[in-house]
């Protein structure tokens, strides 16, 4: 059975998960909303699953951070906005180094197909914008419910 302070961890941590998987999820939705031209729900429901599939791999990445730093007191809400933020660009950007290392055309690689046209360059500035949205809402959420609970940020 846990000490009473492992089990103050143990929810602690696990609620910054959850808050981090939240404002995943908020972020998704809401550059669906922003990407959507047409009001329907079958397109918004295919763009809301495929950035959500694309984004979730560097949600996990990230999740180290997120169980690392307990608040975003100072410089920290700072390191996680800015590293939250450019992590997914950076990380398309490696992948198409590799797609381009491994052979691919290069012209199709950064700009993409020319019936889809989503490349390296248009996926690094989504992955900038759904980043961006993600670690906004989750430094603002983490920042409110420290308020709310009164825990010192003072290390």
């Amino acid at each position: 059975m846990p000490a009473s302070g492992q089990r103050g961890v143990m929810n602690g941590l696990l609620g910054r998960i959850g808050l981090w998987f939240i404002s995943l999820i908020l972020s998704v939705a809401f550059f669906c909303l922003l990407l959507s031209l047409f009001p329907s729900v079958g397109l918004n429901f295919l763009i809301f699953r495929i950035t959500f599939i694309a984004a979730l791999p560097v949600w996990c990445l990230f999740l180290p951070v997120v169980i690392a730093i307990r608040d975003a007191e100072e410089r920290r809400g700072r390191f996680i906005l800015f590293s939250g933020t450019f992590i997914g660009p950076v990380s398309v950007v490696l992948w198409c180094i590799i797609l381009q290392l491994r052979g691919n055309d290069s012209h199709t690689v950064w700009y993409g197909d020319p019936l889809i046209g989503v490349g390296g360059i248009s996926g690094g500035i989504f992955a900038l914008i759904v980043g961006f949205l993600t670690t906004s809402f989750y430094v603002i959420g983490l920042k409110r419910l420290q308020r709310s609970s009164g825990t010192p940020t003072s290390k």
